[in-house]
């Protein structure tokens, strides 16, 4: 029976917290403004954003803060979108502007997840910004001599010289890099079971959350965007794997069937990924 590939497992495994999860800084208050003119929908506002700074140490005292209040949020809601229009916002400002203030109770349970997911990042890696460092794996990828860091490779003269391409040709480039760096299986040990392709699946989406988290507590306006494009050419090889890699027991079958569904990997891929359902519901071998 076919076997997990243990040098694969041991670069694509989750690493085990090593590190204290203590807060070196307490972020400080964000200074009371006033926005407004309406005291109490400033405070409410102010409230909000002591919230969402994800602060263990002010989020217990803006919740008892946000009870005292006198306004609800919904009133706050209405004071602020006048306020927005008065002031020339358009729709979409206004729609953008007043997101979640008339939740504010989501607003303190994303913050706890966030503090919580914030903690584990200082406990894996130890600082956010060794979260943001080259993991092994990426830096295996980036040792191959097909390891590619252009923006515009594939790119003819005259695309380079406009400095754009449309959506036809960039499918088209994409799928050139994907047969030339052939998910970089020159340097990254190959995966022999569906076990070890949902690892690396589970892994690589592991790595942009935490990034993800890290990028927000050091500020980055949109936390971790994305990936290196060389990530996302290994998944596309691994997408493939998931079509042709038998299932060595039902159980295996049962378990990457749970993962790709919840993955929801299928809304993209070809024919809403029917080949890895086929893959995965045909006759295993004994």
């Amino acid at each position: 029976m076919r076997t997990d590939n243990n040098e694969h497992k041991a670069l694509f495994t989750i690493p085990t917290a090593a590190h204290s999860s203590a807060l070196a800084n307490i972020k400080p208050l964000p200074e009371q403004r006033k926005i407004t003119g309406h005291k109490q929908t400033d405070a409410y506002l102010w409230v909000l954003e002591v919230i969402r700074l994800n602060e263990p140490a002010h989020l217990d005292a803006a919740e008892a803060a946000l009870e005292k209040l006198k306004i609800s949020p919904k009133e706050a809601e209405k004071y602020y979108s006048r306020f927005m229009l008065a002031n020339g916002a358009d729709p979409f400002q206004l729609a953008f502007g007043t997101i979640g203030m008339d939740n504010p109770a989501q607003a303190i349970k994303n913050a706890r997840e966030d503090i919580q997911k914030a903690a584990s990042v200082r406990a894996t890696f130890g600082s956010y910004e060794a979260a943001m460092e080259d993991v092994e794996a990426e830096r295996v990828i980036k040792s191959s001599a097909k390891f590619i860091d252009d923006y515009q490779w594939g790119w003819t003269a005259k695309e380079k010289k406009t400095g754009s391409i449309d959506s036809s040709r960039m499918n088209e480039i994409d799928d050139q890099r994907r047969a030339y760096v052939d998910g970089y299986r020159n340097v990254l040990p190959d995966p022999r079971t569906l076990s070890d392709v949902v690892r690396e699946f589970v892994y690589w989406d592991w790595l942009y959350s935490v990034r993800n988290s890290a990028g927000k507590e050091l500020g980055y306006k949109f936390g971790y965007s994305e990936h290196h494009e060389s990530v996302y050419d290994r998944e596309r090889y691994l997408e493939k794997l998931l079509t042709t890699i038998k299932p060595a027991t039902r159980v295996e079958a049962v378990a990457a069937c749970r993962w790709f569904l919840a993955s929801e990997k299928a809304q993209y891929m070809e024919n809403h990924g029917a080949a890895v359902i086929l893959n995965l519901v045909g006759e295993c071998e004994q």
